[in-house]
C-alpha cells in the first residue's frame, strides 16, 4: 500500500483527494466481489460442477432474501397527506410541511384533515 503524508498537503488538494477517494471507494465492492466470483466460477466449473449446482449448494449460506439497503432508501415514501383540490398534491411527513398544507393550515384546517385513509 502506498503511503501518503496528508499533512503536507494543501486543503484544496485534500477536498480533490477526498472525492477521488470516495469515487474509487464506491466501486471497489463490486470490483472485489466479481475477482471473488469469477475465481468461484472457475474453481467449481474445475471440479466438474455447474455454477448452477453450486450456487444450489450454497442456498444454506444465503438465507431468507432481505430487501438491501438502497432498496430500502430507493422505496417511495408512504403517502401520509393529501390535497383534496389537488390530488398529485401529497405529503410523505418527512422534511418540510409541503406548501399546500402549509396554506390549508395558515386558514384554520387541521392536519388530520388531509390525512389519507389507512395511513
Amino acid at each position: 500500500m502506498t503511503e501518503v503524508h496528508v499533512g503536507n498537503i494543501y486543503y484544496a488538494e485534500m477536498v480533490a483527494l477526498r472525492a477521488e477517494l470516495e469515487r474509487e471507494i464506491e466501486g471497489k465492492p463490486g470490483e472485489e466481489l466479481k475477482v471473488l466470483a469469477d475465481g468461484f466460477a472457475r474453481k467449481v466449473q474445475a471440479a466438474g460442477f455447474s455454477v448452477a449446482e453450486a450456487m444450489e449448494a450454497l442456498q444454506p449460506y444465503i438465507g431468507p432474501a432481505r430487501p438491501g439497503k438502497r432498496a430500502i432508501q430507493n422505496a417511495a415514501p408512504e403517502v401520509l397527506y393529501r390535497d383534496p383540490a389537488s390530488p398529485e398534491n401529497t405529503l410523505s411527513g418527512r422534511g418540510r410541511t409541503a406548501r399546500w398544507l402549509a396554506d390549508y393550515e395558515a386558514q384554520g384546517c387541521k392536519r388530520d384533515e388531509f390525512k389519507v385513509a389507512g395511513s
